[in-house]
């Protein structure tokens, strides 16, 4: 009798596996960074060359392997990284499952050259199609050289999946950058023929972080805060730098880069308010826990980590940001159960002589004044007004142009919001009364209606039915058209089919009242009356946009305004 349940034949096996591990040129690199790394290796270096989808080469000074070694590596669920279930509790190395070599095998040519450091001799495999084709002896530095080449080439429907070549590059350079911005005492050189770039082995993984970052590292605010569980640092952007997509979320724990949905919603969590709801900050975000707190082998191309107190996580991040950003007390950090570090995370790999001094091939760019110090922007000097709507300004090293509109915007609504959570501000009585009225929509909820005013700092009293007198207001608003401000709440109430759970969504109803009593674009300002609004955004939340998410201020550094007029220096 024929047997419906039947044992796959290994070439299938092998094929399913590098289904799972190799999805494209760029899985591949990951897999041989990664090796390169788990090797203990100091200097690391890939090319991407040839016709597409390329051929890839990676070498390292690591360990190196023996023939014996050499032969196991390209064999299913062989590894140097495990040896018991329990080692799964607590996983340091990028690799793990034994699958990578043999996998990349199955769909490509491989070759690797290989010597350990206490050899004299090398060895030479290639393997194709999963078979192993050669194995000789061979002359070779200490350490181990991976190309691959022809890949895809046995299985032509796996390229038709490909995008274009320029897609697939780009892909190539993000798996670079992930793994290379958090290796530190780790050298990474990679080329492509077209351009090279090299991270120096003294680099932090935050200083490489900021330079990978290129321009815009001078929208970058520093992150330092930790948990029971958990050490996160690294540099979140100012409301200057967003994106449509997620490509700007860098998320690293222990030194590996991953994915999260939950980090994902704490992010943009944290922005709210900061930048429009269509936008996506950039952030790099480093986090220190130990291996048994996050489960790195829930991915087959280990993408993606659970953790074990994710809600945790979550919370810190959020809070973080919000403090970088200037919407959480300075001091909010002493408020968090420190992380002790009593299972610190090991090192990614081991201990081995200093990094080589390589010379960097673009030079070494001074590091960047913290843009989120408490007394930013009192320290700049207004010196004019371009457009009647931006104020120049002149920083300590380069040119500020700060939108008049959305300062003096996000100042009062942060007096305004401080007003609302019940901190004591001004009010003022009105000289020209308003009498307002309330639409129907808005009759059966009066007192919600009433509650918002009155947390709001306005003094109003009754009118008749569905009328209200507003006779006064906070201070914040100066001269506001308070009867503009109500009629565009009420219109926009009527074009709901139905009214929202809550009436009023105080941040919504806030920013509303603010952009109506804030400054305007065209309006002159004196430098007097520039000067005290610097100051007063230094006492605001979040002051680095405007409660509708535009960034308040750009910066042009020195040495960018000496290349646009060709100046050396």
């Amino acid at each position: 009798m024929d047997l419906r349940i039947r044992s796959l034949p290994d070439e299938v096996v092998n094929r399913i596996a590098a289904g799972e591990v190799v999805e494209r040129p760029a899985s591949v690199l990951k897999e041989l960074l990664e090796n390169a790394v788990d090797s203990g290796a100091r200097n690391v270096e890939a090319e991407a060359s040839g016709p597409f989808p390329f051929t890839l080469r990676v070498t390292d000074d690591g360990c190196g392997m023996t023939r014996e070694e050499a032969a196991l590596a390209v064999r299913r669920h062989t590894t140097s990284k495990i040896a018991s279930a329990e080692d799964l509790e607590r996983i340091a190395s990028f690799g793990f499952r034994g699958e990578a070599l043999p996998s990349i095998a199955s769909v490509s040519r491989l070759r690797l050259v290989t010597r350990p450091r206490d050899s004299g001799t090398a060895t030479e495999l290639v393997a194709e199609g999963g078979n192993v084709v050669q194995l000789r002896e061979a002359g070779a530095p200490a350490g181990t050289t991976a190309t691959v080449s022809e890949l895809f080439g046995n299985v032509p429907a796996r390229r038709k999946f490909l995008k274009s070549e320029r897609t697939e590059l780009s892909h190539l350079w993000e798996v670079f950058h992930g793994v290379a911005i958090p290796g530190e005492g780790i050298a990474f050189r990679f080329s492509d023929g077209r351009g090279t770039f090299l991270y120096e082995g003294r680099e932090s993984a935050r200083d490489r972080a900021k330079r990978h970052a290129g321009d815009d590292a001078q929208y970058l605010a520093p992150v330092d805060l930790s948990s029971a569980f958990f050490r996160l640092h690294g540099w979140v952007g100012l409301p200057q730098l967003s994106r449509a997509g997620g490509a700007g979320l860098w998320f690293f724990v222990n030194g590996r880069r991953f994915r999260d949905r939950g980090l994902y919603a704490a992010v943009r969590e944290a922005y709210r308010g900061i930048l429009p709801g269509d936008r996506l900050p950039v952030v790099y975000l480093f986090i220190a826990c130990s291996p048994a707190e996050a489960d790195v082998n829930v991915h087959p191309a280990k993408t993606e980590v659970r953790f074990r107190y994710p809600r945790d996580l979550s919370e810190l991040v959020r809070h973080a940001i919000g403090q970088a950003l200037g919407e959480a007390p300075g001091n909010a950090g002493s408020s968090w159960p420190q992380w002790t570090g009593r299972e610190a995370p090991p090192a990614i790999r081991p201990p081995g002589p200093p990094p080589l001094d390589v010379p960097l091939p673009f030079g070494t760019p001074e590091a960047e004044a913290e843009i989120a110090g408490e007394r930013f922007f009192s320290s700049l000097v207004p010196v004019g007004q371009v457009l009647g709507t931006y104020l120049v300004c002149e920083g300590a090293d380069g040119l500020v142009l700060v939108d008049q509109h959305a300062a003096d915007e996000r100042v009062v609504f942060s007096r305004l919001k401080d007003l609302y959570l019940g901190h004591r501000a001004p009010i003022q009585r009105w000289l020209h009364v308003e009498e307002v009225s309330l639409p129907g929509v808005l009759r059966e909820e009066r007192p919600a209606v009433e509650n918002f005013l009155a947390r709001a700092g306005f003094l109003f009293e009754p009118s008749g039915e569905g009328r209200l007198r507003l006779t006064g207001g906070p201070a914040a608003l100066g001269a506001f058209d308070a009867r503009r401000w109500w009629e565009e709440l009420c219109e926009s109430l009527r074009a709901q089919e139905t009214l929202p759970k809550d009436v009023f969504d105080a941040d919504r109803e806030l920013w509303r009242m603010a952009c109506h009593a804030s400054v305007r674009g065209g309006d002159r300002v004196s430098m007097e009356r520039a000067r005290l609004l610097l100051a007063d955004l230094d006492r605001a939340v979040a002051a680095h946009s405007c409660p509708h998410g535009r960034p308040v201020w750009v910066r042009f550094s020195r040495a960018r305004l000496e290349a646009l007029f060709h100046r050396s220096g």
